[in-house]
């Protein structure tokens, strides 16, 4: 036991000294490329002794991460065993109970492996080192040492980086902000999630009050302060080759191994990104949003996965992670939007799934009234009793929404969630034409179904992490897969929405499955547009939009078909030769019951109700792998304003030239 106590602590920190000995986090794509190096070499630190940190952020950081502190020994017992209890019955080392001498240990001297050995091993050195120092020269090494996130460790650091104050200047209710980091600095990232980050920021002055470090009134003073005005967050030197998708496997990885995973550092991460479609994806974004810039457009998001695996391969949370005037920080992947026309793929699928309709039932696109609600396109219009899949690819709205009074709202809900859609999706007919909010990131797990051939895979992002003396100590195994539709229900979505790309002329380079989406803002404005696209290969998803530094934006006057004709054409043309299968027809399916029907039904073909009755205007058939001619649709298309009206749906003209402009909308959607 000795011998053992001896080896355990021969690399005790020395408060003398600099404790910056943090390893780097390395982060590689799926190849082992460098996508970045997380180096605390290359970020902000400032030394101070304890009283040059100020009267109220010691106190704050103890009200947050360890409030009997100087009453305690190196372990807390109570903390421990609440810990404990919780690691039992969950049936994994879930809980944290550390104090914060432990924390220093973990931070300083050992890896973010969860192990009953590793827990000894902390609890050792913790021992000896309240044995060896005093609790302030603990305190002082610890708040020296943490991280607080933008590339600021220590709090003299932080105090720099985002209020620009030294640590003695800083007010309760800032330096109740800055410890409120500390937990996970990623996740509580004021520049994308102030409202977390301001949770936290009461509760570290609740618990200042019940350390008595403020008085009641003092701590009811600083709750009101406004800390977000203050905020003047420093950039950092931080050189990133996907800056959102690292922001994002730093939070997975605070939440598997705790904040330590990132303090302590000395680990590499490999992940499933591509870099080579990175750089495309990068390269569409910043060129298709200059395209866009005339339609008031200054912002856009891709991400884009392998529908087979659900590993991402390429992440782009903004234009410009570095551009304030939009809020380029923010990651608008993980932001809830309107869809628009983008939702239809899942209540068409519903239906055609329950048997409700067929491609060749007559929906009636004329002005209705559902009970109260009164869908519109942009025409104020209609073009008529027209079939289920010519209503889609001319997405226009009254036919959904009739189609989702048919379904069952709920019933559409049920499905979007069986197939990834997480967010919360409001039980109203609205939501047919994409009227609850969604995160691309959803979206693409969505469409990610239809584009497995209806199993889903969830998306990830991690493969592996090591520690620097190469064991593991994570690795993704296998992916959580669930069968949501059978091949024959996603091939019907399939085989019509790859008509799509020629309806619209977008020019694409090879063929794909894909949906557009405009939303509205109640007033006839465009807040968001959208494009979903996918083949066996990869299934992408790109929002544009007009945003602001302060969460706000304008309204854009782009469509979802502009999208399509810019950012989308640039990334699905730059994708490699090994992108280009397409689907083989599987069981089940026939073309039409009738024998004269040209789209895709089940082999049952049952009477939906309505019954189905000759097209008035049937969209020829397009064989899987053929590549038909732009003008893929004999219908006429109504008269179009050239203004929007309220709920955007697309109208394309009856062929869209190939050489049109990449700027030019076919008609207003």
């Amino acid at each position: 036991m000795t011998l053992y106590v001896l080896w355990v602590i021969r690399d005790l920190p020395d408060p003398s000294q600099n404790v910056l000995a943090a390893g780097d986090v390395v982060v590689l794509d799926h190849n082992g490329n460098l996508i970045e190096d997380w180096s605390p070499a290359g970020h902000y630190h400032v030394t101070l002794t304890l009283k040059e940190m100020g009267p109220y952020a010691p106190k704050a950081v103890l009200a947050a991460e360890d409030r009997s502190f100087y009453s305690h020994g190196a372990i807390d017992p109570t903390a421990t065993a609440r810990a404990a209890w919780v690691d039992v019955t969950s049936r994994g080392l879930n809980q944290g109970g550390s104090t914060i001498t432990q924390q220093l240990v973990k931070m300083q001297l050992l890896t973010p492996e969860k192990s009953i050995s590793r827990k000894t091993e902390e609890i050792v050195l913790a021992i000896v080192l309240e044995q060896r120092y005093s609790k302030d020269q603990i305190l002082g090494m610890y708040l020296n040492r943490v991280y607080f996130g933008h590339g600021a460790y220590g709090v003299g650091a932080a105090a720099r980086t985002y209020f620009n104050e030294d640590a003695k200047d800083l007010s309760p209710a800032q330096a109740a902000f800055l410890a409120g980091l500390i937990q996970a600095p990623s996740a509580y990232d004021p520049a994308v999630r102030y409202g977390l980050a301001r949770e936290r920021e009461l509760y570290v002055l609740h618990g200042m009050v019940s350390t008595n470090a403020l008085r009641s009134d003092e701590a009811d003073k600083a709750a009101g302060e406004d800390v977000k005005s203050q905020l003047n967050i420093q950039a950092t030197a931080r050189q990133s080759k996907a800056p959102h998708f690292v922001d994002y496997v730093l939070t997975k990885l605070e939440r598997t191994f705790g904040s330590t995973a990132v303090q302590q550092g000395g680990i590499t991460v490999r992940t499933t990104l591509d870099l080579d479609l990175q750089q495309a994806a990068q390269d569409a974004v910043a060129n298709g949003v200059h395209d866009l810039k005339v339609f008031n457009v200054n912002n856009s998001a891709l991400l884009a996965a392998d529908p087979k695996s659900g590993e991402v391969r390429a992440w782009v949370g903004s234009a410009d992670y570095g551009n304030d005037s939009i809020g380029g920080q923010f990651d608008v992947v993980l932001s809830l939007r309107q869809p628009g026309s983008s939702f239809k793929p899942y209540v068409y699928e519903a239906a055609l799934r329950d048997h409700r309709i067929t491609w060749d039932t007559i929906l009636h696109d004329q002005l209705t009234n559902f009970n109260g609600y009164v869908p519109r396109d942009f025409d104020n219009g209609g073009m008529g009793d027209i079939k289920a899949s010519t209503a889609i690819l001319y997405s226009r709205n009254i036919p959904a929404v009739e189609v989702g009074q048919m379904e069952g709202i709920n019933n559409v809900i049920d499905l979007a969630h069986a197939m990834g859609v997480n967010s919360k999706l409001q039980p109203n007919l609205s939501t047919a034409i994409g009227g609850s909010d969604v995160t691309l990131y959803d979206h693409v797990q969505g469409y990610q179904t239809f584009a497995n051939s209806g199993r889903r895979v969830d998306l990830h992002s991690i493969l592996e992490v090591t520690d620097s003396m190469g064991h593991s100590l994570y690795k993704f195994e296998n992916p959580t897969s669930t069968t949501v539709l059978t091949p024959a229900e996603a091939y019907l979505m399939t085989d019509v929405l790859k008509r799509y790309q020629y309806q619209w002329g977008f020019g694409w380079n090879r063929q794909m499955a894909s949906k557009t989406g405009t939303s509205d803002d109640g007033k006839g404005g465009i807040p968001d547009s959208w494009i979903m696209a996918y083949n066996p290969n990869i299934v992408v998803g790109v929002w544009v939009g007009n945003t602001a530094p302060n969460g706000g934006g304008g309204r854009i006057r782009a469509y979802g078909e502009n999208v399509g004709l810019t950012i989308m054409k640039r990334f699905i043309n730059a994708l490699p030769a090994g992108t280009r299968n397409w689907y083989a027809r599987p069981p089940g399916v026939v073309d039409g019951c009738s024998g004269t029907a040209q789209d895709p039904f089940l082999a049952a073909c049952p009477t939906p109700s309505p019954s189905p009755s000759p097209s008035p205007c049937a969209s020829p058939s397009i064989p899987a792998g053929a590549s038909p001619s732009p003008s893929a649709s004999a219908c006429p298309s109504p008269s179009a304003s050239p203004s929007p009206s309220p709920s955007p749906s697309p109208s394309p003209s009856p062929s869209p030239s190939p050489k049109q402009s990449p700027l030019a909308s076919p008609t207003p959607t």
